[in-house]
């Protein structure tokens, strides 16, 4: 029996284009707080730490934003990042993180740009259970997303 026997795999790549929103709306709406603490974050210091690769003080970054919100260990920073500017124009920022459970991974991006911040999802692997289908993955992961909350959030 392969390791990956069982597993299921939702991946970007090879989904149709809006297949992944449902789940991208799911994790934004657990992320929000999360999200709004970490926009208190001076932008440039934390383009400086992505920049200049300081991964534990991103690490660190992530710990604290997270820490009234989510409970500990559930969401990592997954050491890529990209910094995309023109010249006066606000910068695009993608950090690139990890949502790890038994039950499941997912990759995903936290995009900030001039007007928003968002979420794209990369994959989603599901351990090993026999699922019925879409249905059922996205009842898993809400399930896994609401595990990985604080109760008073």
């Amino acid at each position: 029996m392969s390791a990956n026997e069982g597993r299921r795999r939702l991946d970007r790549a090879s989904l149709p284009p809006l297949a992944l929103l449902r789940y991208e709306k799911a994790l934004a709406e657990t992320l929000h707080g999360f999200l709004a603490e970490l926009c208190l974050t001076n932008a440039g210091v934390v383009m400086a730490y992505l920049s200049g690769q300081q991964d534990g003080n991103i690490d660190d970054l992530i710990a604290s934003s997270a820490e009234l919100f989510l409970k500990p260990g559930q969401f990592h920073y997954a050491r890529r990042a990209v910094i995309d500017s023109d010249w006066g124009l606000p910068p695009l920022v993608s950090i690139a993180m990890s949502f790890r459970r038994p039950e499941l991974t997912a990759e995903f991006h936290i995009v900030f740009d001039a007007d928003a911040i968002g979420v794209h999802i990369d994959s989603i692997d599901f351990a090993a259970v026999p699922t019925a289908g879409e249905a059922e993955d996205l009842s898993r992961f809400e399930a896994a997303l609401a595990a990985a909350r604080l109760s008073a959030h």
